[in-house]
């Protein structure tokens, strides 16, 4: 088989983007992802089969609140959660809230996902209802930046001790 030099640099970079997300506490990450968009979902599904994480997926927030309910959740728990705002059932700013009142993922990070654009007033009710990360708008970064921003807030929430 033959690659040529432009497919050989893509790999490349690909293989160089999972060694980077490999450095998590020694496992493997996993993301919680509620987004009404299947594009979306799709492409962080992929971005995390690439970098061998785990990934829990929702479509709205009603199927996220009754996963929630359980006070025991399902393995792999997850570090990060990644909400589109606008979402069919409670919005998710609002499932954030409910993140922060479970006992077992309260302290993970949070990351708030937009396609609209947001007065600052929404910004700020949006990230204190939450008590959000970030907000991230849509459309989403590259997979590089992506993978950063995540990491740091995986990193940061874990070195605070108050990830599970």
């Amino acid at each position: 088989m033959v690659v040529s030099n432009m497919s050989e640099s893509v790999l490349k970079w690909l293989f160089g983007m999972a060694d980077k997300a490999k450095n998590t506490n020694g496992k493997s990450m996993t993301w919680l992802v509620v987004e009404d968009d299947y594009a979306i979902r799709n492409i962080l599904d992929a971005m995390c089969e690439l970098w061998n994480f785990n990934i829990v997926v929702f479509e709205d927030g009603y199927k996220v609140s009754a996963y929630l309910e359980s006070e025991s959740l399902p393995e792999p728990v997850p570090d990060i959660a990644l909400l589109d705002i606008r979402i069919p059932g409670p919005w998710g700013h609002e499932v954030a809230a409910k993140i922060r009142q479970h006992p077992h993922i309260k302290d993970i990070g949070i990351v708030l996902m937009t396609a609209y654009e947001l007065s600052n007033a929404d910004r700020e009710k949006y990230l204190n209802t939450a008590e959000a990360d970030m907000l991230m708008g849509k459309p989403l970064p590259p997979m590089d930046e992506m993978l950063e921003l995540v990491k740091s807030i995986v990193e940061k929430r874990q070195s605070a001790g108050t990830s599970h």
